[in-house]
């Protein structure tokens, strides 16, 4: 081989390393660190972003979870003595956050009562995660996403789908509506299609959306019945709406961030971070803000206006 091709060869060997490097490194974004576990985010008291850290042990009692608030790009700790606080809304002058298998609802001093305790539900609640405030503000969904241990093999992957674990999973989750009385009814009650809901979203005709966690599909509930939005979102996690036609949502255990076309299910890729949970749309800031738990950060992922 002549000189000239064999640097013509080099450089097109190069060349394609560079690329490949390139289309291997995961995209840049904004970022804000914010403590151990970071779950929720969602703006509070005075338009500031409030987020439930569920701490480094996540065992029931440990009491290492809370929640802190951003002001002006300084994290401080807002309340705390929290176990594994999950959801997150501000509603009626209050936050509201689930934790296992109670919620509590903190004022704008962080001082922390119980909204609902384990016996206000209709059964012992196994893993309360998400939430989200109803059209209305007068209530809240609440997702109990059932037996997590019956998910996973010994190793701590999902079962395959077409297992016969899978096939034996019994549907213990459930969507809980809550009323800023403390209140708790079922909204959507236990069903093969819904296993283990994690994200839940509502729409403002009344459609409750639901992240599947073990299925991975994005489920839409409306007259009693369910209908798939889309699917692939195995581990799903956190789910919100915007007012031109989008859902996003998330998965925690790849990371990834998806915006998915309400009418077609049709699926972008936006963003692969490192443990992707319950996000929040800015709709102002055209982005999504998003819990990295595994990183201990916020991600802010732009969105075209």
């Amino acid at each position: 081989m002549n000189a000239p091709r064999l640097l013509r060869v080099a450089a097109c060997l190069a060349a394609a390393g560079l690329l490949a490097a390139a289309s291997a490194a995961e995209t840049q974004f904004r970022s804000l660190p914010v403590g151990a576990t970071p779950e929720s985010v969602v703006p509070g008291f005075g338009g500031k972003l409030y987020v439930t850290l569920m701490g480094v042990k996540r065992v029931k009692g440990d009491g290492d979870g809370k929640i802190v608030v951003i002001d002006d790009g300084k994290v401080s700790d807002f309340a705390t003595g929290l176990d594994d606080p999950k959801g997150l809304v501000f509603v009626g002058g209050m936050l509201v956050t689930t934790d296992f298998d109670k919620v509590w609802a903190i004022d704008g001093h962080g001082a922390k009562r119980v909204l609902a305790a384990p016996e206000a539900f209709p059964e012992a609640p196994r893993f309360l995660n998400d939430v989200v405030v109803e059209p209305g503000g007068r209530s809240v969904l609440v997702t109990d996403m059932g037996d997590l241990g019956a998910m996973f093999d010994p190793k701590g992957a999902f079962w395959p789908l077409d297992s016969d674990e899978a096939r034996r999973l019994v549907p213990h989750g459930r969507v809980y509506r809550l009323t800023l009385e403390g209140k708790v009814t079922i909204a959507v009650d236990h069903s093969p299609e819904m296993p283990d809901p994690n994200g839940v979203d509502e729409l403002p005709d009344g459609t409750i959306l639901a992240a599947e966690f073990f299925r991975g599909t994005l489920l839409a509930w409306k007259d009693g019945k369910f209908r798939v939005v889309a699917g692939g979102f195995r581990s799903a996690d956190g789910l919100v709406h915007d007012d031109a036609g989008h859902y996003f949502i998330t998965e925690v255990r790849t990371g990834r961030v998806w915006r998915v076309d309400a009418a077609t299910g049709e699926k972008q890729l936006l963003a692969k971070l490192e443990s992707a949970a319950d996000l929040l749309y800015d709709g102002p800031g055209h982005q999504l803000i998003v819990p990295d738990s595994k990183a201990g950060r916020l991600v802010y992922l732009p969105l075209a206006p």
